[in-house]
């Protein structure tokens, strides 16, 4: 019990400690130079950049490999969590970091070649995740004591395993994402793989799968980790038959737990819960399962498994790109988003205006962010406006003509899955030169005279 508590608090701290640092740059970028050398393609490594061929890939610091450490020392102390802390253990765990190392290589060559190949046609984050999944799956074999004798079963729970943690991890930096975290391992803690081939988890199976293709034309990427929880061959139906465990997978859904008094109620659950374990009144590991699943059973859950990294770029509603009216001065970066101009803009606030991307609604400035490997926190003096020492950064949105002001009214009036994402409007300055306040009321002004340009012309 008290081992499990340990693991779960260390996964958590983990969790958050992703994209903080780039120290891994210093060792990531030069390997990635000669791997591209040895492949014959010419690569310049620029500091802020990597030159590629004729490509020009931004490095930051989720290139450093930092993501894919605390990845494979997540699954590692989770499927080593009933060995002995000896040196074989320590062993694995160091051996993380090269493992680490290489396999971010891997993904950054990868998404070179996609982008050389196919880009802007179709990319998105969840095949950002995807290919970083991939290449980590082959090093899994590594790290798990004796893994040549474990069975189909065994290796089934650890790719679930790490399924569930890849969708996890950039959830975790978003509002209300502590509690999806806390929510999430403790699911996971608990849910173990059984064997049944009765008709009713065939049904189940059924279910689930079409539930999948629910969420993925839908885009709503919130219920993605709800849905791997419930995975009818891993759930332990148990916490599903009380209130709490009801309330606790809520808490899994950050359109629920951002909300800071269903915090509280997922907080009180899960203390009701762990009251519960510790009073012995339920075990918190489930028996192994006897025999593992038949082929068509394991082969059903891996497909169905991929389909948050997948199915939604493939079925999803897509959304027109809107690109930004014709009275600011506008120098396109991308096929979907723009920097723009405005007259009065002070020379050190830079506006970014950013159209659909194709899938779903935009996230927050921070997550954005996050994707980029810097990570921003609110502001001390202005809730709205965030930070990471260095720059200052304040979003609006217009969605459907209305100009909206912040993020979770952002995310109420998107509840829809067939609401139009809108357009993600974010200002930047350095935090050197202003102050989060004079931020504030400079991004206000420019906003409300960005908006009027763009009422003046959708009425015409």
């Amino acid at each position: 019990m008290i081992r499990n508590f340990i693991l779960f608090g260390t996964t958590f701290v983990l969790l958050h400690l992703a994209n903080i640092t780039g120290a891994l740059s210093y060792l990531a970028r030069p390997m990635v130079v000669y791997a591209a050398k040895a492949l014959d393609i010419n690569a310049v490594d620029r500091g802020s950049e990597i030159v590629l061929g004729k490509l020009l890939l931004p490095w930051t610091q989720d290139c450093s490999g930092i993501n894919a450490l605390i990845m494979l020392l997540v699954i590692t102390l989770w499927v080593n969590r009933n060995e002995r802390f000896g040196l074989p253990l320590i062993t694995r765990l160091v051996m993380c970091l090269p493992a680490a190392l290489l396999a971010n290589v891997f993904r950054i060559l990868t998404l070179a070649a996609y982008r050389y190949v196919f880009y802007p046609n179709w990319e998105s984050q969840q095949l950002h995740y995807f290919i970083g999944f991939l290449w980590l799956v082959p090093f899994l074999v590594f790290f798990v004591k004796d893994f040549k004798e474990k069975d189909w079963a065994g290796w089934l729970e650890i790719f679930y395993m790490a399924v569930v943690l890849a969708i996890l991890s950039p959830v975790v930096f978003t509002p209300g994402g502590s509690i999806v975290a806390i929510s999430t391992l403790f699911f996971l803690a608990q849910n173990r793989l059984s064997v049944d081939d009765s008709w009713k988890r065939r049904l189940a199976y059924l279910l689930w799968g079409a539930a999948a293709f629910l969420i993925g034309w839908s885009r709503m990427e919130s219920l993605w980790i709800p849905w791997l929880l419930l995975c009818p061959g891993f759930v332990d139906y148990r916490l599903l038959r009380n209130w709490s465990g009801i309330v606790i997978l809520s808490g899994t859904v950050y359109l629920a737990s951002m909300h800071r008094v269903w915090q509280i109620v997922v907080l009180t659950a899960l203390a009701y819960e762990l009251y519960v374990l510790l009073k012995g009144r339920r075990k918190s590991d489930l028996p192994a399962p006897s025999s593992s699943p038949k082929i068509m059973e394991g082969l059903v859950i891996l497909v169905l498994l991929l389909t948050p990294f997948i199915l939604p770029d493939f079925i999803g509603i897509k959304h027109k790109v809107e690109a930004p009216p014709s009275g600011a001065m506008a120098k396109q970066l991308s096929f979907n988003s723009y920097e723009l101009r405005v007259i009065g803009q002070p020379s050190d606030i830079t506006l970014f205006w950013y159209g659909a991307f194709g899938d779903g609604r935009h996230h927050n400035v921070s997550v954005c962010m996050r994707y980029q490997g810097v990570t921003l926190k609110p502001s001390d003096e202005q809730k709205d406006v965030f930070t990471d020492g260095r720059r200052l950064m304040r979003e609006f949105f217009i969605q459907n003509g209305k100009l909206i002001t912040n993020y979770k009214e952002y995310l109420m009036t998107t509840v829809s899955p067939l609401a139009s994402p809108g357009v993600h409007i974010i200002f930047d300055a350095p935090s050197k030169v202003m102050n989060s306040k004079y931020f504030d009321i400079e991004s206000k002004r420019l906003v409300k005279r960005l908006y009027q340009i763009y009422t003046a012309e959708s009425a015409i």
